[in-house]
């Protein structure tokens, strides 16, 4: 089967290799001996042979410009000379009349070939997509990223074609994710009754706990005062039998306690380390509650609950017995586990699959009355190679994403019949058949000829830009009816996928990677300089983040407010850790801020302001590049090679500011360190968790401790360091005192903002990154959407109207 997987990449891959073979052929090396005289005037005597500074040696600069290389060093002098950066200032002056001549003569070449570059790539599904494709396609709930290997990034993303290859192990692990995903999908058996478990925590293998960890009151309710760790507060006789949707009624109090408990609740696999879904809610006193929710869970799931924010009374229990403990404590009444909610049977996927046939025991009827006997069900077919024919094209068809000819149906099918040639069972073929569909190239990839996409192509790049998936039935309905290739029915069928709960994919995938979200638990704060950061407080941040995101999608408001707000999402732990009284409960709401909270937009939100910082200290170097990539949307260059970072002195000896005021002493770093660390000085005022902060945290023995109001009674190793210098100005002279200021700054260019935002959506979009031969499209979306007060929601409508995303 390998083989002739091994058969298709040429297929797909020959149009547009061929195209880029056309391409090189006719450009070749670019004339671009317009621009010598300008560069020979203004730039030769630093970017020569003999000084070349910043490694740009201009007499040996390679003009094919076919190649990605030399195209964009030809851009990065484009836009370096259009925004004024060069020349120096000692030369601008003189250089100002012959720029305008410059630039023309070198955006035609620059067009061409960025435009023959933007159309040769083909995109495969990343892991995150093949996870969702297959989980939709066959209604499974199948965790396949783990099996495999991280896809590449590029332009900020990972779902572009330029970085996502595909290795003989890449498709080996490709095969067998695709295998357990057909496994799972096929109904074995009677429709599972769906049944509702009382779970009593304190029963089974967990009795030995009652009254030596766990408190029984008279009314039956099981109390525990332990925070999660051991014993393990989950129904020690439970374990999901059959995949499905459950729901889940879970009654208790906060008990012993004037203030309401929080508690987690974690879904998923027995062990706390392994794939689970945690939520957070409470419990109040002297009021029984009840909290009602739905999940998916797998075959050997589990819950498992996590009283947060308790004393630890081990010691005291053990000494003076559970029964005589006073402390808080959190109160379960009862736990109720309803499913699986199966609303058909056989599924979906076992539908996608087999059609109408069904899994049926293939033990003898003489063999079923022995008393070992066990059920076999196997999917049969009383002419296996006619079968296959039939159900085969439906299966290819939902996997193509488009119509299909005999001819897309027929190596699977030949595949299918040596299988049964062999030997091989129905089941056994029918499942070689369907590994080799879900790793062929119509599957893998996202196949667009080059120039403007059908329906069909329209129907995949939306559904995988706003649901990371396959398009469902109504998107295919609406590419045979061609309705997708008008404006109208665009605009309706993005609406739609919108409105619809699986939208909840892209504001994960594009804020994970645009705001990198995704390494939210790359660095975990110094427990000595930040021991009040904990899971909880995590999880809201990132909620926070995503929650806002969606509100301005959903609403339309202004882009803007990305930048600053007067309202963002808040829960009652976040809303302490910003220092905003008034938010009570675990539930995420929309509150107001005030000047003095200094919150407002992304750049002041926990989660940003984690990611772009280590675990002990934060670096202007670090914030600052962060926000000219993913807000302003330039991107600085690398370092030069030899030159050291500046390494943080966590004992104060030194401020990191005071460092870099030394490491731009040196010309070759003060001309790119004067771009970077201004925006990275605003946000000196918040910590490595997000935290506001007139003074660093030092561990220094020579500083005062902190007082025990910021530290809620408890004592900390940590001191009050030195002062928080936020001050700044920015490249082009505007001096800033506090984020505020900068924020104004930044506000004072909206069209700025726009172009960047909308470049990144677009990237996303589409799978490759914008060219120069995209700005034209890029500047037209933005004038449309400052148009329409810098509506997002309009945004994302002008991206997926555009030449860009309808065409290759």
């Amino acid at each position: 089967m390998i083989a002739l997987i091994h058969r298709f990449p040429s297929r797909v891959c020959l149009p547009a290799f061929g195209f880029l073979l056309l391409y090189a052929g006719v450009a070749g090396a670019a004339d671009l001996k317009p621009v010598q005289p300008f560069l020979k005037a203004h730039c030769y005597d630093c970017h020569d042979g003999n000084s070349a500074k910043g490694g740009l040696d201009l007499e040996k600069l390679d003009t094919d410009l076919t190649k990605p290389g030399p195209l964009s060093k030809w851009v990065r002098i484009y836009d370096r000379v259009a925004r004024r950066e060069m020349p120096p200032p000692k030369k601008a002056k003189a250089a100002e009349p012959q720029k305008p001549a410059f630039l023309a003569s070198l955006n035609v070449p620059l067009t061409q070939a960025s435009a023959g570059q933007a159309h040769t790539v083909i995109r495969r599904l990343n892991r995150v997509e093949y996870e969702n494709t297959l989980r939709d396609m066959l209604d499974v709930r199948t965790e396949l990223q783990s099996l495999l290997p991280e896809d590449g990034k590029a332009h900020g993303f990972d779902n572009i074609g330029e970085a996502l290859d595909l290795s003989p192990v890449q498709l080996q692990r490709y095969m067998e994710a695709a295998g357990k995903a057909l496994d799972d999908a096929i109904c074995r058996g009677p429709k599972p009754e769906t049944a509702t478990v009382v779970a009593d925590i304190g029963a089974g293998r967990n009795a030995e706990f009652v009254g030596k960890h766990w408190f029984r009151r008279a009314d039956g309710a099981l109390v525990f005062y332990n925070e999660g760790g051991y014993p393990a507060i989950k129904p020690g006789d439970f374990r999901v039998v059959t995949e499905g949707l459950y729901r889940i009624r879970l009654s208790g109090e906060a008990f012993q306690t004037t203030k309401p408990v929080t508690f987690a609740v974690h879904l998923g696999s027995d062990s706390v380390t392994g794939t689970v879904q945690t939520s957070y809610h409470q419990f109040v006193p002297d009021e029984n509650r009840t909290i009602l929710f739905e999940a998916n869970l797998r075959k050997g799931d589990t819950i498992r609950l996590m009283p947060q924010n308790l004393p630890n009374p081990y010691n005291e229990i053990q000494k003076n017995g559970v029964a005589a403990y006073k402390g808080p404590g959190l109160a379960v009444t009862k736990l109720e586990i309803e499913g699986p909610l199966l609303p058909e049977w056989p599924t979906r996927g076992h539908k996608v699959r087999f059609g109408d046939l069904l899994a049926t025991d293939a033990v003898p009827e003489n063999q079923r009355k022995n008393k070992y006997y066990k059920p076999n069900y196997q999917i049969l077919a009383k002419d296996p190679a006619a079968e296959a024919a039939r159900i085969l094209p439906k299966f290819v068809e939902t996997a193509f994403r488009r119509p299909i000819t005999p001819a897309d149906v027929a190596p699977f099918l030949e595949l299918a019949k040596a299988e049964l040639a062999s030997g091989s069972t129905f089941e056994h073929a029918m499942r070689t058949a369907h590994v080799a569909v879900l790793c062929s190239p119509d599957f893998l990839y996202l196949v667009e000829q080059p120039g403007k996409l059908d329906d069909y192509g329209i129907a995949s790049r939306l559904s995988y830009m706003l649901w990371g998936t396959l398009p469902d039935a109504a998107l295919i309905d609406a590419a045979a009816k061609k309705q997708l290739t008008t404006p109208a029915g665009l605009r309706a069928h993005t609406e739609r996928l919108l409105a619809d709960k699986r939208s909840s994919r892209f504001t994960k995938n594009f804020t994970g990677q645009w705001l990198n979200l995704r390494e939210i638990d790359f660095t975990v704060p110094d427990k000595q300089l930040y021991p009040e950061y904990d899971d909880q407080l995590k999880d809201a941040m990132v909620r926070e983040t995503e929650l806002f995101f969606d509100e301005v999608l959903t609403r339309n408001l202004s882009l803007l407010n990305f930048i600053d707000s007067d309202w963002t999402m808040l829960n009652e732990r976040l809303a302490r850790h910003y220092r905003i009284d008034g938010v009570i409960g675990t539930e995420m709401r929309k509150v107001s801020l005030k000047p003095e909270y200094k919150r407002g937009g992304v750049m002041t939100q926990a989660s940003i302001l984690k990611v772009s910082a280590n675990g002990t200290t934060t670096s202007p170097v670090v914030r600052g590049a962060w926000i000219l990539e993913r807000i302003i949307g330039f991107h600085p260059p690398p370092p030069p090679p030899g030159v050291p970072g500046v390494e943080p002195d966590i004992r104060g000896a030194t401020t990191l500011r005071q460092q870099l005021d030394k490491h731009r002493t040196n010309e070759t770093c003060n001309s790119c360190h004067q771009v970077i660390d201004p925006p990275g000085f605003a946000l000196e005022s918040y910590d490595v968790m997000g935290g506001y902060r007139e003074n660093y945290r030092s561990l220094g023995t020579q500083f005062k401790s902190p007082p025990t109001t910021e530290t809620g009674g408890k004592r900390v190793s940590w001191r009050v360091g030195p002062p928080v210098d936020a001050t700044g100005v920015t490249s082009d002279g505007k001096p800033f005192s506090s984020l505020a200021d900068y924020k104004k700054i930044l506000l004072a260019d909206k069209n700025m903002l726009t172009r960047g935002l909308a470049e990144k959506v677009a990237t996303y979009a589409t799978g490759r990154g914008m060219g120069f031969s995209d700005r034209l499209e890029i500047d037209r979306i933005t004038k449309a959407v400052a148009g329409k007060n810098y509506g997002f929601r309009d945004l994302v409508h002008e991206v997926v109207q555009s030449e860009v995303f309808r065409s290759k």
